[in-house]
């Protein structure tokens, strides 16, 4: 079932539900203490940067469980972290909604080309190796600098502005305790997981209240 599928990929990432929220938001307040004045357009890339290399800092004294920091941080800054099983690129987001595309580099494009899963009914899934590619893809709330973190994985390859290819895509909560209450969601354009609320307020994903 894909369903089990996704309750794999869900629990893998249980153990970095809270570093990750703790390192960004530490890296974020450190950045607006010593570069408060370099904000706005001209200046987002250097805050991209700068959030993304105290976070790693921070990530290297911080207990990940099963994972660990891989790849060469060195080369821009990349983020990488991985299980044993998992692999995961910790990346920027554009904006709430979009995913980068893997541009032109034959690495990225091989990383981003996860053999699809099947959510219709008759048809045989098909089970992601062990090895699963996967994107985090984080932001910062540009009012309260809290960071939020999208889970998704890809299965090939799009242009800039285009429709990304994905099928999985769930936020990554705060807390270990909450990826319970992620609630499986499938659609024509992929398997999607909300975080539930109340049925008068929904959640800080955009996502409605609690179905059923």
């Amino acid at each position: 079932m894909v369903n089990a599928e996704v309750e794999r990929i869900c629990g893998a990432m249980a153990d970095l539900c809270e570093p990750l929220h703790d390192a960004f938001a530490r890296a974020g307040e450190e950045n607006k203490k010593r570069n408060g004045d370099l904000t706005g357009r001209d200046y987002g890339w250097l805050t991209t940067h700068n959030v993304r290399g105290r976070a790693h800092l921070y990530l290297t004294g911080a207990e990940l469980g099963v994972w660990s920091l891989t790849g060469k941080h060195r080369r821009n800054g990349e983020l990488w972290v991985s299980d044993g099983s998992y692999r995961a690129r910790v990346l920027h987001a554009p904006s709430e909604r979009d995913v980068p595309p893997p541009g032109h580099n034959a690495q990225r494009r091989a990383f981003y080309a996860n053999e699809p899963l099947s959510i219709f009914e008759g048809m045989e899934p098909l089970w992601g190796p062990a090895n699963d590619r996967l994107l985090v893809l984080w932001r910062l709330d540009a009012e309260t600098g809290a960071p939020a973190f999208r889970v998704v994985r890809p299965i090939g390859e799009w242009k800039y502005g285009r429709k990304e290819k994905i099928d999985i895509d769930f936020p990554l909560p705060q807390t270990a305790s909450a990826m319970s209450d992620l609630e499986f969601r499938p659609t024509d354009a992929g398997i999607h997981l909300d975080i539930p609320a109340s049925k008068e307020e929904g959640n800080a994903y955009g996502a409605g209240g609690i179905s059923g």
